[in-house]
């Protein structure tokens, strides 16, 4: 499944251009509802009315109903498929890069803090993200055990989600400016790498 970004849209299901068009086909309908829920997950966080994400991707809200039972399998659908586009970056060996969670606006970054704070548990019906980073160091550093394995993408998982949700709002704090934020991701990246045994340039002497 292939989600792209969707347009500015109204409540109602409006783009505000006379071109929109709803969707049809099956395939097109579920995309339409996945992609409508991961923008409120975005914006508002999971309590929106299955007649709002419904008018939003311009589709009959007994649809939901139709294709996915009900909201929390709309949900789960949207999560997995947030998990899915975000581990289509992960290289041959299975290795998610450095800088995922700040990736496409933050995206799996805020749609986790969203679910932790709205429900506390995963929505999610797999974590392809993890389990393929937890193979690719077994298989690249025989000399880990599992729970080295589990702290060393924990770690580096918590600092990737955290910088990617709040960065913005401590460099505007520190003040500061667009040159130094890169130098900035870019060290950020450089440690998420060394803490969770990704392929990474070496991190240059402080």
């Amino acid at each position: 499944m292939t989600l792209s970004g969707s347009q500015s849209q109204t409540d109602d299901g409006g783009t505000g251009g006379e071109s929109a068009s709803r969707p049809f086909g099956r395939d097109a309908v579920r995309e339409a509802l996945i992609q409508a829920t991961i923008d409120f997950i975005m914006e508002e966080g999971l309590d929106v009315s299955v007649r709002r994400i419904s008018a939003r991707a311009r589709v009959n809200h007994g649809l939901v109903h139709a294709y996915f039972e009900n909201k929390q399998g709309l949900l789960s659908a949207a999560i997995d498929a947030i998990n899915e586009r975000a581990s289509l970056e992960a290289d041959d060996e299975g290795f998610p890069p450095p800088d995922l969670a700040s990736r496409r606006g933050g995206e799996l970054a805020r749609a986790v803090a969203r679910i932790q704070l709205d429900r506390g548990k995963d929505l999610g019906t797999s974590n392809p993200i993890s389990a393929a980073w937890r193979a690719a160091l077994a298989n690249s550093r025989p000399d880990l055990t599992g729970e080295q394995i589990d702290t060393m993408v924990a770690t580096a998982s918590a600092l990737g989600l955290g910088w990617a949700l709040f960065a913005d709002h401590l460099c505007d704090l520190l003040g500061v400016g667009a040159e130094q934020r890169l130098t900035l991701d870019a060290h950020v990246s450089s440690v998420i790498a060394e803490l969770g045994g990704l392929p990474y340039p070496q991190r240059p002497e402080d």
